[in-house]
């Protein structure tokens, strides 16, 4: 009812706060999690466990499972971690001058992906390498209340205002491979339907590019033809080819 004030209960309020006990437990996962990620800075996935952990920070092993159910568990934590500080970093490169040109910040925003990677890359190989079996990833949601991870969501809220701008000519929906079509359904469902589905292929077409120039640099695959390991300029142009797909001319 309007003009009737409310009272908080303290209570409640006092209830909502995390107790002593509780902020310990959770800074502790957080040192235990620092722990992994020198681990796998130093040696690699292979380097991260349970016992070399618990070396690291000075606990036994058992004490461990007081805080994660085991190594599958702590690096699925690990890697939301991860994805949300790359997202952080892709975040801010994307949104430092938002009413610059989509082209310049489609390219501000990769580069700084590319960045990321090449100044994280055992993190980077954690996260986009081969899937470490039984390793499961936190979903996140966003402030916006939009699916996905945040990291994804980078991208598709920037193709989205690209679309809305300017959409480019992209196949119907009975245009495409029936089994395309299928297997896109769910994620279709997924993003809200947000851009045509036939531009979801053109989205998905966009990630393989952008992931497989980044990837390509930071596995050293690249190594054999630029031998100082700068593909910067090369980089510069595959992402000029890849705005120009997105009909990004300025």
């Amino acid at each position: 009812m309007l003009g009737v004030m409310t009272s908080v209960n303290p209570v409640s309020a006092e209830s909502s706060q995390p107790t002593r006990r509780e902020r310990a437990h959770a800074a502790t996962r957080a040192e235990i999690l620092q722990a992994a990620r020198r681990l796998l800075i130093q040696g690699g996935t292979e380097r991260v466990t349970v016992r070399g952990i618990a070396t690291e920070i000075g606990v036994t092993a058992p004490a461990l499972y007081r805080y994660f159910d085991g190594r599958e568990e702590l690096l699925g934590e690990l890697c939301s971690t991860l994805y949300d500080e790359l997202a952080d970093a892709l975040y801010e490169a994307r949104d430092r001058d938002p009413d610059a040109p989509l082209k310049q910040r489609f390219l501000v925003t990769s580069f700084a992906f590319r960045t990321w990677a090449l100044e994280h890359r055992p993190e980077f190989g954690l996260l986009f390498g081969a899937p470490i079996p039984g390793v499961l990833v936190d979903i996140h949601i966003d402030p916006a209340g939009n699916r996905g991870m945040r990291f994804g969501q980078v991208w598709l809220e920037l193709f989205t205002e690209l679309w809305r701008q300017h959409p480019v000519p992209v196949p119907d929906a009975d245009e495409l491979d029936p089994r395309l079509r299928e297997q896109l359904t769910e994620y279709y469902d997924q993003i809200e339907r947000v851009v045509p589905i036939g531009a979801v292929v053109l989205y998905l077409s966009c990630w393989v590019q952008l992931y497989g120039a980044v990837a390509t640099e930071a596995f050293g695959h690249l190594n054999f033809a630029l031998h100082d390991g700068d593909a910067e300029a090369l980089f510069r142009d595959l992402m000029d080819e890849l705005a120009a797909k997105l009909g990004l001319t300025h």
